[in-house]
């Protein structure tokens, strides 16, 4: 069980990059004067934090990467501007999680790993917080 879990949190780390390569949404305009909707874009927060991916109505909306200056990163989705979906965060520490996301925080199913990928814990998290391990999630 913990196996095929991890391999699911590995594929989780490369599906958004093979969605984003596949969009079929055009660029978003060079303008930020009118609302980016509907298109694939990036930009470059105030706080210096970069995103690069689908937007809706000018959130970040679809696939996505967040990168920030303190070394925090975020694959995955997004729905209207918060973490929705599978993903990959990665902590400034280097400690890495990769599961399900909703409402901006870990939800479902996932693993956290350490920054040489040694599994700190595996298995269910509730509004971030981890509630089940993966051995009596499986049961």
């Amino acid at each position: 069980m913990l196996r095929s879990l991890i391999l699911s949190a590995a594929m989780l780390v490369a599906a958004p990059q093979l969605a984003a390569a596949q969009s079929k949404q055009p660029p978003c305009p060079t303008s930020r004067k009118i609302a980016w909707t509907d298109c694939d874009g990036s930009y470059t927060y105030d706080d210096w934090s970069t995103y690069v991916g689908g937007f809706k109505d000018d959130k970040r909306h679809g696939q996505g990467a967040m990168v920030y200056p303190d070394g925090q990163k975020y694959v995955g989705g997004f729905k209207f501007d918060r973490r929705d979906g599978p993903g990959v965060y990665t902590s400034p520490n280097r400690n890495r999680w990769a599961g399900e996301f909703r409402d901006d925080q870990p939800n479902g199913r996932g693993v956290l790993t350490d920054k040489d990928g040694k599994v700190l814990k595996a298995g269910v998290w509730e509004k971030g917080v981890f509630v089940e391990d993966a051995q009596n999630a499986a049961k």
